[in-house]
């Protein structure tokens, strides 16, 4: 249901105002597109409904999905606030996680993360204002922390997480471009490794993106981009003698990144699925995993054409129980695109065109993107300054 002709109370007709937009795919096939800032809207009394909290442009947001089609998003709003939307797969609701159990405000440009909901245990992370990780943990209720022993988490990193059967683990980059390691909640001991020290790993561009998964006792795999614009994949198995080691993968198919390239991984049963990510000219790939590497270009359906990525977009992924991999970005036209693999069997959309959305926000950093899947499908999120009342 989209929301279109619904204005948030406050905001005067013509004023502008930030929201989140889901786009999900019915079983039917066909899209729809809800605003969720007005479908979350709380109940005041007298007729008046108040939106959820706004999204602040300068700050990243994660979305999480599972079940039939439960699904969480969160981001910080303007004034800096940890805002839940959740719904069961029916209506939306919204909680100020910073009001409700005093989380930190996240710093103006801080990235998030969200890690499974394994043993149903979900995990979030995110910076505050003085560069310290916060890391929440929700099973049942929220518990969180600030440890000021972990390296404060420069402006220009992104975070990435996973969660497998030893624990929960955070990833980001330190003010060297080393890959730090985070470990752990509260007891025992949160254990913190540079890995690039540890692994004599190949420096990170200072431009890298970060993409983590995990799966099975103690597997891990994380991604980056090196200076040479090659993507390294990191091979933890900590169920086998706690050893790490890594992989240019430059050299066994997949095709050097753009520099700066936002990356995106989605998780298989017991493997990695593939990245996402953008090449040297901007073009959206996606780098699939198996018997070995290799990189699919990923074209519209319109005349076989080779879309060009946004410069500010992120990208975001996720894979089906079939295995099939979604991938969405904006391009250069500012429209919203979303693929589904594989190469042999793929599909295109051009959202923005097919559904009217609201133009995806110029000004967000790299994005920002996330998506999902659940049993009822792809489920898709993204900001907008420009939402129709």
């Amino acid at each position: 249901m989209a929301t279109a002709g619904a204005r948030p109370t406050g905001v005067m007709p013509g004023g502008g105002y930030t929201a989140v937009i889901e786009v999900a795919q019915e079983p039917d096939g066909s899209f729809q597109w809800t605003n969720l800032n007005i479908a979350a809207a709380g109940d005041e009394g007298r007729g008046i409904a108040r939106p959820a909290p706004f999204p602040a442009l300068t700050s990243g947001f994660v979305a999480i999905g599972w079940g039939s089609d439960s699904r969480c998003v969160y981001y910080a709003d303007t004034d800096g606030a940890i805002i839940e939307l959740r719904t069961d797969g029916s209506a939306w609701g919204y909680k100020n996680l910073t009001s409700r159990i005093g989380v930190p405000v996240a710093a103006w440009n801080s990235p998030f993360a969200v890690a499974g909901t394994r043993s149903r245990t979900m995990m979030l992370y995110y910076v505050e204002e003085d560069g310290n990780l916060v890391v929440m943990k929700a099973r049942g209720t929220w518990t969180f922390m600030v440890k000021r022993r972990i390296p404060k988490v420069p402006a220009y990193s992104p975070l990435a997480a996973l969660q497998n059967g030893r624990g929960r683990f955070v990833y980001f980059f330190d003010k060297h471009h080393h890959v730090i390691e985070v470990e752990g909640f509260g007891q025992p001991v949160t254990r913190i490794t540079d890995l690039t020290a540890f692994a004599k790993l190949p420096s990170a561009s200072p431009l890298s993106g970060l993409t983590a998964v995990g799966w099975g006792n103690d597997r891990r795999r994380v991604y980056y981009a090196d200076t040479d614009d090659n993507l390294i994949e990191m091979m933890g198995y900590g169920d086998e003698k706690n050893t790490w080691r890594s992989q240019n993968l430059g050299g066994k198919g997949v095709r050097q990144l753009e520099d700066g390239s936002p990356l995106a991984a989605a998780p298989a049963d017991r493997a990695v699925e593939g990245v996402a990510l953008c090449g040297r000219a901007a073009e959206p790939l996606w780098a699939k995993s198996g018997s070995g590497w290799d990189t699919q270009d990923i074209y519209t359906t319109r005349k076989g054409a080779r879309p060009v990525v946004a410069a500010n977009s992120s990208v975001a992924c996720a894979a089906s129980t079939d295995h099939r991999p979604w991938v969405s970005y904006v391009d250069e036209d500012d429209h919203l695109a979303l693929w589904r693999g594989p190469e042999s069997d793929r599909q295109w959309w051009d959202l923005t065109a097919d559904l009217k959305l609201p133009a995806p926000a110029g000004v967000a950093p790299q994005g920002p993107l996330a998506l999902v899947h659940t049993e009822r499908g792809p489920r898709l999120y993204y900001l907008t300054d420009e939402p129709e009342f």
